[in-house]
């Protein structure tokens, strides 16, 4: 399985470029390129730059999804969740070349509320992300990185456990967000939230497991 996940990834991004060059003619000079929380097209850009601009960027975050694993000081806590991180890579290359058909469709003049579409693919971005948090041992690159997580295995242990349910549910929030606009402010500002919230409570467990150690110590 490992020796075939690479060149399957790989295989996918050429699809991404691929598919660019093949609806480059067909496309008018400027395409859809932003939608609003309606889900209505807001903005455009050259197809020069639409088109090309997803792949490029899933190909540079996928050579640094290679690097991150072999430079990271703790790269030997990869093994243990490696199977996950990998599902994770091929998850959002995928998600990316969704979003690229949705961007080229729309250039073509289907009529496509993104919101509808693109809002239930992060949603289930967001649930293999929760997974990945579980599953993720201690590391520099990977999960919930504050100082008092790197400091403590325990403390990255009890965090990532909180933020993998604070995921799901954020997931399914994001879910009805893309169907009912009304929620799409609000599920902006929950994951702003979300994120205070996991380096509020990492701090908290930190101190509680000093104080503890001190204590220990004492008697």
């Amino acid at each position: 399985m490992e020796r075939i996940f690479w060149p399957v990834v790989f295989l996918l991004v050429l699809l991404s470029f691929a598919v660019s060059f093949y609806f480059y003619p067909q496309l008018p000079e400027k395409i859809p390129s932003h939608w609003n929380a309606s889900g209505e097209i807001d903005a455009y850009a050259n197809k020069e730059v639409s088109l090309f601009i997803i792949p490029i960027i899933t190909l540079l975050i996928v050579l640094l999804f290679t690097v991150l694993p072999k430079i990271d000081p703790l790269k030997k806590n990869y093994a243990a969740f490696m199977p996950y991180f990998r599902g994770f890579i091929l998850i959002f290359v995928v998600f990316m070349l969704y979003l690229h058909a949705l961007m080229i469709a729309s250039g073509l003049g289907f009529i496509i509320k993104m919101n509808y579409w693109l809002m239930p693919a992060i949603s289930a971005l967001f649930l293999y992300m929760a997974v990945l948090l579980k599953k993720a041992k201690r590391n520099w690159f990977v999960g919930i990185r504050t100082p008092w997580t790197l400091s403590s295995d325990s403390v990255w242990k009890k965090t990532h456990a909180l933020a993998s349910k604070l995921f799901i549910l954020y997931a399914i929030l994001f879910l009805f967000a893309g169907f009912f606009e009304p929620l799409f402010l609000p599920a902006i500002i929950a994951i702003i939230l979300l994120v205070i919230a996991l380096f509020a409570y990492s701090y908290f467990e930190y101190a509680k497991e000093e104080k503890e150690s001190v204590k220990g110590e004492k008697q």
